[in-house]
């Protein structure tokens, strides 16, 4: 029985010392992961990363033990970043122009948070790397679909118009596509 599952059944238990071991032991890497996803902001982070704590120590009792706990924790967390910052694009605008004063200070704040962190730079860069490289082996009938809605952010309509498809094909596809780049990718999201 590894360290973490040790750890895991304890705080199960109720051994509040047990879940204070976890979090200890895979904290840093989840916030060096998150960092991204929550903007670079190290403050956001940090405020996710403690809800994130609060909803693991609630949600214990349904881990599975399907992923390693740094992974589980950090979807949790992860899913909390995108709220956060889905609270923050209703204040800030990506499709307002960066021209303006305040567009062109939130640019540079964006630029200093990169520019102060550079190992946050290095696991980006990775990450970017190794996505683009599991999107390109996705295959050819998936491949479309995922880059469609995914990332050129089309709707299903449009998607569907443009490859000559079903919506309904386009739903189907991009949930197969989207599995495929989560067993790709869960590999190296458990590394770092």
């Amino acid at each position: 029985m590894s360290d973490d599952t040790y750890l895991i059944e304890a705080a199960k238990q109720g051994d509040s010392e047990a879940f204070d071991r976890l979090w200890a032991r895979h904290r840093d890497k989840v916030f060096r992961s998150l960092l991204r996803a929550c903007g670079g902001n190290p403050d956001t982070t940090h405020d996710v990363l403690q809800d994130a704590l609060l909803n693991a120590f609630k949600a214990l009792q349904q881990f599975r033990g399907d992923a390693n706990f740094a992974t589980w924790l950090y979807t949790i967390a992860r899913r909390l970043c995108i709220r956060a910052r889905r609270d923050l694009d209703r204040f800030y605008s990506l499709d307002d122009p960066l021209s303006t004063d305040e567009g062109q200070a939130i640019l540079r704040q964006l630029i200093d948070q990169h520019a102060q962190d550079p190992e946050a730079i290095v696991i980006e860069n990775d990450l970017r790397e190794r996505v683009q490289q599991a999107v390109a082996e996705l295959p050819d009938s998936l491949r479309p679909v995922l880059v469609m809605r995914d990332m050129e952010d089309l709707s299903t309509e449009e998607t569907a118009r443009r490859l000559g498809i079903t919506q309904a094909a386009v739903k189907a596809r991009l949930h197969r596509a989207r599995e495929l780049l989560r067993q790709k990718l869960e590999g190296y999201l458990q590394e770092t």
